[in-house]
C-alpha cells in the first residue's frame, strides 16, 4: 500500500508540473446567479468535453468559476447547489481562442435529494466512490417486484439473501451493518436488525457502501445502507403499482392467493411552492412454499402494511424543514421453516416498527450549511410457538414445538447535527464538514425458553436441555459521536479525503477513534480513467440484547450415554458477560464486563474506466478484517464442578475478501439500463456470532465456537438485471443470477460438528426470469399492470 500511494503521488506531481508549463489558449468563464442576479457561491460545476473528459469546479464568492484549456469546443455544463434546481447538460460552444463567458441563473427550489452523481472525476471522491447505487425505478419493475428497500438490496453485487431470508452485506449479517434514512439511524437498538424497510416507491436514491471512508458515517463494521426519500411534486399525482394478486395453481386447480403487493403512491403540494406531501403505502401478503415439505403445510406467510409519509416545508430559499413518519406492522407465520423443521417446530411472530424524523437544513453566509435531524425509532416484537410440546431434535428431522418465546420493545431517540463549511481555497479546495450525534436507547424484554431433547435415529435420548427461569430485561444506553472530515481537491485530477471519528457507548464504557483516508486520481485525462483507494477503521455499536443476556434463561444440560446413564451432569450453564483486555491504541476501554468494541479494518482499491459512451466498467478489490466481535462460547465446568458458563466475549474475528467487476450499460439516457456484475469472494470467521442465539429467532443448540467458512460464503456470483423500453409503453425487465451453492453443516446425532464446518455446499444455483409490463392511464393517472 505504501509503494502504491508513493507511485500515485509521484505521477500526480509529474503531471501537475507538465500541466503548469503549458500556456492556456482558451478559457471558459462561468457566472452563476440567483433570480435576483446575486452571485451563488459554492455551486458545484461539472464540465464535460466531447472526449468524455470531465472537470469539476466550485464557484467563488462572486459566483464565478473558470476553466482553462477545456477539452474540445463543444461542452456540456452541469451546475448544482443546495437550495436550487440543478442545471443539467447546458450546451456551450467555445470560441476558437480567448475567453468564452456564460451566465447561468439557478431557480430556487430546495429538495430532499442529496445524491452526488458518480462521475469519472478525481475530485468527486466521496461515499459514492466506493458505493453501489440501485436504480429503484428499474428495480421495482423486476419479476421479484421488490416492494421495500430490503427487497431491492440483493441487486447489489456485495449483498445476498440467505436461504432463511436474512440479508448479508460483505459476508456478515445485517446486525453488523447500518441503515440510515434521510441521515437518521433506523436500526433496531436491541438486535441491530433493519426491520421492515421503507417502501421502494418512496425512495429517491438507494446506496450501499461497503467502504465509506467519510468520517461522518459510523456504527457499522460490514456496510452502510443509505436511503434518501422523495419529496412531493409541484402537481398532485398518484399511481398504483401491482394492483392485481397472483394466484396459486396446483394440478390445474386454483389453490388461493400466492401473493399480493398493491402499492399506492400519492404526492403533491399542500401549499403551492411552500409545503409538499408524499405518501408511499403498500399492503403485502406473500406465501412462500418450502418445496421439500408437503402442501399446504409448507407455506411461510408474511402479511402487513408499510406506510411512509413525508412533509417538506420551504421556509425560505435557504431553509428546508422535513418531517417524516414510517409505520410498518407485520405478521409472520412459520418462520425459518425447512425440510428438517416442519410447521409445528417453527415460530410465528408479530413485529412493529415506527420511526418519526424532523430535519432542518439551513444555508447561511457564503454557502455554509447547518443540518439538524431529530429522530425517534421504536421496535416491538412478539415471538411464540405453535404449542407447548417440548422440541425434539433428531438427525432425520425435528418435531414438537419451538422452544423459545419473547416479548420485546426497544426504542431510540437521536439528534444528529452537522456543519458544512463553504469551500475554502487554500492549496486547492477544501470542503470541511464536522458534526456530532447523541442518542439514548432502551430495551424492555421478557424471554421464556422451554426444554428440548436431542435423540438419535433409534429414539435414544442423547441430551436433555432445560432452562432456569430468566428475569425481565431492562436496559438503557447512551451513545455519542463526533467527526471531522476534509474533502481536499488538490487539482482537477486528484482529491484526498481525510477524517477522524470518535464514538462512545455508555454500556461498553469505551471511547473509540476511527481515522480514515481515501484518494482518487485520474491518471489519464483523455481516457477518463479513475483510480480510487482508501483505508479506515470502523466500529459497530453493541446491541442492547447483549447486555440483557445475563437475564435470559440459562441452560441446564444433561447428557446420556448409550446405556441411558447420565454422564456427566446435569450441568448448569450460567449466562455471563466477558471482559476485554485493553490492547488497542485506538480504543480506550473501561474495566467492566461487556466493554466490547467490535471493529473492522477495511481497505479497497478500485478502478473505473468508461469504454464507450454507453458502457462503464468498474473493477475493485476489498479486504475487511473484523476483530473484537461479540461471540457466545459455552465453557465446560472445571473438574469436580457442575457449574459451567455461557460466556459472551469480545474476541471474535472475521475475514472477508471481495473482487468485483461491474459493467453498466445505458442507452437513450436512462430508458434502457443493464447491469452486469461478477463477484469473487471469501467469507470466514468465528461461527458463534451472538445474533444466532440472542436474536428474535434463536437457535436451540449452542456448539463450541470454531473459526471457518461462514454460512454466507459464496465464492462466485454473476448477476444481470435491467429495464428495457419498447414501443407502446411496453417494458421488459430481465434478471438472471448464477452463483455457487450455499455451504451447509454436517453434524452427528448429538448435533456436534463432523469435520470442519461449512465445507460442503449445495449445488450451484441458476435463475433466469423476466417480466413484461405496460402502464395504463386511467383518468390521467397511471396504473401499472403485467
Amino acid at each position: 500500500m505504501h509503494s502504491s500511494f508513493a507511485l500515485i503521488v509521484a505521477l500526480w506531481s509529474a503531471s501537475a508540473i507538465a500541466h503548469q508549463s503549458s500556456q492556456p489558449d482558451r478559457k471558459l468563464d462561468i457566472v452563476v446567479l440567483d433570480p435576483s442576479r446575486k452571485p451563488v457561491p459554492g455551486a458545484a460545476v461539472v464540465v464535460r468535453g466531447e472526449t468524455g473528459v470531465t472537470s469539476s469546479l466550485i464557484t467563488a464568492a462572486d459566483g464565478r468559476a473558470a476553466l482553462e484549456n477545456p477539452a474540445g469546443p463543444n461542452l456540456l455544463v452541469s451546475i448544482s447547489r443546495e437550495g436550487f434546481e440543478a442545471v443539467e447538460n447546458y450546451p456551450v460552444t467555445l470560441s476558437a481562442s480567448g475567453s468564452t463567458q456564460i451566465e447561468i441563473t439557478l431557480a430556487p427550489n430546495l429538495q430532499r435529494k442529496e445524491q452526488v452523481d458518480v462521475r469519472a472525476t478525481a475530485d468527486e471522491l466521496n461515499q459514492n466512490s466506493s458505493g453501489s447505487q440501485v436504480a429503484t425505478s428499474a428495480a421495482r419493475e423486476l419479476p421479484s417486484r421488490p416492494a421495500t428497500v430490503g427487497d431491492a438490496l440483493p441487486l447489489i453485487p456485495g449483498v445476498i439473501r440467505s436461504p432463511q431470508g436474512a440479508l448479508t452485506i460483505s459476508g456478515s449479517g445485517e446486525h453488523r451493518s447500518a441503515l440510515i434514512v434521510n441521515s437518521a439511524d433506523v436500526t433496531d437498538p436491541a438486535t441491530g436488525q433493519f426491520g421492515t424497510t421503507v417502501p421502494i416507491d418512496s425512495v429517491e436514491t438507494l446506496n450501499v457502501y461497503q467502504t465509506p471512508f467519510l468520517a461522518e458515517y459510523g456504527r457499522f463494521t460490514a456496510g452502510l445502507v443509505s436511503v434518501e426519500t422523495r419529496r412531493g411534486t409541484d402537481n398532485w399525482k398518484w399511481e398504483i403499482n401491482d394492483p392485481f394478486p397472483d394466484f396459486r395453481i396446483r394440478s390445474d386447480h386454483l389453490r388461493g392467493l400466492m401473493d399480493a403487493t398493491p402499492r399506492l403512491n400519492l404526492e403533491g403540494p399542500l401549499i403551492p411552492d411552500k409545503l409538499f406531501f408524499s405518501e408511499g403505502f403498500e399492503y403485502e401478503m406473500r406465501k412462500v412454499p418450502v418445496i421439500t415439505l408437503p402442501f399446504p403445510e409448507n407455506q411461510e406467510i408474511t402479511q402487513g402494511i408499510n406506510s411512509f409519509s413525508q412533509f417538506d416545508y420551504i421556509v425560505s430559499p435557504t431553509q428546508l424543514i422535513t418531517a417524516a413518519v414510517h409505520v410498518a406492522p407485520q405478521q409472520m407465520q412459520n418462520v425459518n421453516m425447512n425440510a428438517f423443521n416442519p410447521e409445528s417446530t417453527v415460530p410465528d411472530a408479530s413485529v412493529h416498527n415506527e420511526t418519526a424524523t424532523l430535519a432542518d437544513k439551513l444555508t447561511v453566509r457564503q454557502g455554509d450549511l447547518f443540518e439538524n435531524t431529530l429522530s425517534y425509532t421504536r421496535f416491538s416484537a412478539g415471538v411464540w410457538a405453535h404449542g407447548i410440546e417440548d422440541l425434539v431434535i433428531t438427525p432425520e428431522g425435528n418435531s414438537g414445538n419451538y422452544f423459545a418465546q419473547q416479548q420485546r420493545t426497544s426504542s431510540r431517540a437521536g439528534w444528529l447535527s452537522t456543519y458544512s463549511l463553504h469551500p475554502v481555497r487554500t492549496f486547492g479546495v477544501h470542503n470541511v464538514k464536522v458534526g456530532g450525534y447523541l442518542a439514548g436507547s432502551s430495551e424492555d424484554a421478557r424471554i421464556v425458553e422451554r426444554p428440548f431433547g436431542i435423540f438419535d435415529t433409534s429414539g435414544n435420548l442423547l441430551q436433555q436441555v432445560s432452562f432456569t427461569p430468566g428475569s425481565p430485561v431492562h436496559k438503557a444506553d447512551t451513545e455519542m459521536s463526533f467527526f471531522g472530515q476534509d474533502h481536499w481537491v488538490l487539482s482537477s485530477r486528484l482529491a484526498v479525503d481525510t477524517g477522524l471519528r470518535a464514538e462512545s457507548q455508555a454500556l461498553t464504557d469505551t471511547l473509540r477513534l476511527a481515522p480514515r483516508v481515501g484518494i482518487a486520481w485520474t491518471p489519464f485525462a483523455e481516457a477518463g480513467t479513475v483510480i480510487r483507494a482508501g483505508i479506515g477503521l470502523f466500529y459497530d455499536r453493541v446491541p442492547l440484547n447483549v447486555f440483557g443476556f445475563p437475564h435470559y434463561p440459562s441452560q441446564v444440560v444433561t447428557t446420556y450415554n448409550a446405556a441411558g446413564q447420565v454422564v456427566p451432569g446435569p450441568i448448569d450453564y450460567v449466562n455471563m458477560l466477558g471482559q476485554v483486555d485493553p490492547n488497542n491504541p485506538f480504543v480506550i476501554h473501561g474495566r467492566t464486563p461487556g466493554n466490547f468494541s467490535p471493529q473492522s479494518t477495511t481497505w479497497t482499491l478500485q478502478m473505473e474506466q468508461p469504454l464507450f459512451r454507453v458502457l462503464k466498467l468498474r473493477a475493485s478489490y476489498m479486504q475487511n478484517d473484523g476483530t473484537g466481535l461479540v461471540m457466545l462460547n459455552p465453557l465446560a465446568p472445571p473438574p469436580g464442578s457442575a457449574l459451567g458458563s455461557m460466556l459472551l466475549t469480545g474476541n471474535g474475528q472475521s475475514s472477508y475478501r471481495q473482487l468485483e467487476v461491474t459493467a453498466r450499460i445505458r442507452l437513450q439516457g436512462d430508458r434502457q439500463q443493464l447491469f452486469l456484475s461478477y463477484v469473487r469472494s471469501r467469507a470466514q470467521g468465528d461461527l458463534n456470532d451472538f445474533n444466532n442465539y440472542l436474536g428474535s429467532f434463536p437457535a436451540p443448540v449452542i456448539r463450541p465456537n470454531q473459526f471457518g467458512n461462514l454460512p454466507s460464503d459464496l465464492p462466485n456470483r454473476v448477476l444481470m438485471w435491467g429495464l428495457l423500453h419498447f414501443p407502446y409503453k411496453i417494458q421488459l425487465a430481465p434478471i438472471a443470477e448464477w452463483r455457487s451453492g450455499f455451504p451447509y453443516l454436517v453434524t452427528n446425532a448429538a448435533q456436534a460438528y463432523v469435520g470442519a464446518p461449512y465445507q460442503q455446499r449445495y449445488p450451484n444455483f441458476l435463475s433466469i426470469d423476466a417480466r413484461i409490463s405496460k402502464d395504463v392511464k386511467i383518468n390521467k393517472h397511471t396504473v401499472g399492470s403485467q
